[in-house]
């Protein structure tokens, strides 16, 4: 059977997809270059929230406010006799902020906490105040899929 290679226009298929990756690679500028790197992340509402330190190379780029770009992936296998690898992906740009309001900032680390520990953690405002969230409402979304 011939793979199918093909854009990925379902919406609903990209949302699901998107929510059950376990790791996303945030695209970003930095120091005059590009700088990628993996996040564990929530998807909610058409946005991808993360957490990070409140300083570093990250924290710089993101602070710059210029637009990054998201990228999400699975391997779903290998043709071994045609050299062909299944996959899905889908890339997603926007602008980056930070959630600042403490109730904010709890409600994605708490989100965090039950995709990647399984069980909801109770997260102090000190928790919350120590840790820098950041937001990515995605406003363009392409993806690309190579099913057997």
């Amino acid at each position: 059977m011939e793979p199918r290679k093909r854009p990925l226009c379902d919406h609903d298929l990209i949302q699901e997809f998107i929510a059950r990756c376990a790791t996303a690679r945030l695209g970003l500028l930095s120091m005059g270059e590009p700088y990628v790197v993996p996040v564990n992340f929530v998807y909610h509402e058409g946005s991808v929230f993360f957490h990070c330190a409140c300083e570093g190379r990250k924290h710089e780029a993101l602070s710059s406010g210029e637009r990054v770009c998201v990228e999400f992936d699975e391997t779903l296998g290998t043709d071994v006799p045609g050299a062909d690898t299944w996959y899905r992906s889908v890339i997603a740009w926007g602008e980056p902020r930070f959630v600042e309001d403490i109730p904010g900032k709890k409600r994605v680390l708490e989100m965090l906490c039950l995709k990647y520990l399984g069980e909801r953690r109770r997260i102090t405002d000190s928790m919350a105040e120590g840790t820098c969230v950041v937001e990515i409402p995605l406003d363009t979304v392409t993806g690309k899929e190579n099913l057997p």
